[in-house]
């Protein structure tokens, strides 16, 4: 199915249809990733055309953020970018079109039940270790090779194993199939940066925090460090791109200042992730980028909430002098 079809609101009445988190085949889908993280080797352990088949005829008859995630994630374990990338199109379609009834329903589960599917697309396990090991280029004579190996061989050059067959395997493949591959990860990565917008947004204006994708974006960025200069793309453009300012953030001047304005918690946002991209990319040893993923989650919570996840012990001890504080000046004031 096209992201169109996937897309298609299920009828006039009730675009996003009804609530079928525990229908039968909603939970033959979940068991689907749950044989998945338990299983030694995953791709005889579930049947994944199968349970992409399930998820697309589910996607049907309801609108629901989980199965845009499973999808994607079922591409990672089919080994199929182009369905990672359908799910992660479907994923920010359903935020875009159907923000106010989509399930879960902002009623029933507030902006956590749109951040917890969300949540799973940033973790090792669930999804950037597949999405890692997903083969971008197979010969019929020379092997595949995952978003690993490319990153293996762009980090060790000819001294990696295998790098022979890799480069054979490479010459012997039209370049506009690595330009395929390139693009897909564009379009992942365009996808979930308007997901994380329009998440970010809403939960902003709920006094909530969406979904730290940074670890996400980190990943995608790497494996196209890894994959432009073999579609054709020099190494200097795709350092220019890394390092191009999104959004409202513009561009530091020759001196070193930065002259863009930051205007909006979606722009203190992508500042903090543009900041955590640069460490990552030239002092990948740097503890700052922690920190700041850290810090990023901070963003929109008042004080307290701050104190309590640093300190969850310390919020009584807080609240109580702050109020002894409050009451002090009240009292000197009168």
């Amino acid at each position: 199915m096209t992201v169109e079809d996937l897309l298609e609101p299920v009828s006039a009445d009730a675009p996003a249809g009804e609530d079928l988190s525990y229908d039968a085949e909603r939970q033959r889908i979940e068991e689907a990733f749950e044989v998945a993280s338990l299983a030694a080797d995953v791709s005889e352990a579930v049947d994944w055309r199968e349970t992409i088949a399930l998820i697309e005829a589910q996607s049907r008859r309801t609108k629901d953020v989980w199965l845009a995630v499973y999808l994607a994630r079922a591409g990672t374990r089919t080994g199929s970018l182009e369905i990672v990338e359908t799910g992660c199109a479907m994923l920010a379609g359903l935020f875009d079109r159907y923000w106010d009834s989509v399930h879960p329903t902002l009623d029933e589960y507030g902006i956590q039940g749109r951040k917890g599917p969300c949540e799973s697309l940033t973790r090792i396990a669930e999804f950037l270790g597949p999405l890692q090991r997903t083969v971008l280029l197979t010969h019929p004579r020379l092997g595949s090779y995952s978003s690993d190996d490319f990153a293996r061989f762009a980090r060790d050059g000819d001294a990696a194993e295998g790098y022979g067959l890799f480069r054979a395997a490479l010459n012997d493949t039209p370049l506009d199939v690595m330009e395929t591959v390139l693009g897909r990860i564009d379009q992942i990565e365009a996808s979930l940066r308007q997901a994380d917008a329009i998440l970010t947004r809403e939960a902003a204006a709920a006094d909530e925090t969406g979904t730290n994708f940074a670890p996400t974006f980190e990943v995608l960025s790497a494996i196209r460090r890894a994959v432009a200069p073999h579609a054709g793309v020099e190494v200097e453009a795709v350092a220019d791109r890394m390092e191009e300012p999104t959004s409202d953030i513009e561009a530091p001047s020759s001196k070193g200042a930065a002259v863009g304005r930051v205007d909006s918690r979606e722009d203190v946002m992508r500042a903090l992730d543009a900041i955590s991209d640069y460490y990552q990319r030239r002092e990948p040893s740097s503890p700052i980028p922690v920190a700041l993923r850290r810090v990023r989650g901070w963003i929109g919570l008042d004080f307290m909430a701050i104190i309590k996840d640093i300190a969850p012990n310390s919020v009584a001890d807080a609240g109580t002098v702050l109020l002894t504080r409050v009451e002090e000046d009240g009292a000197t004031n009168w």
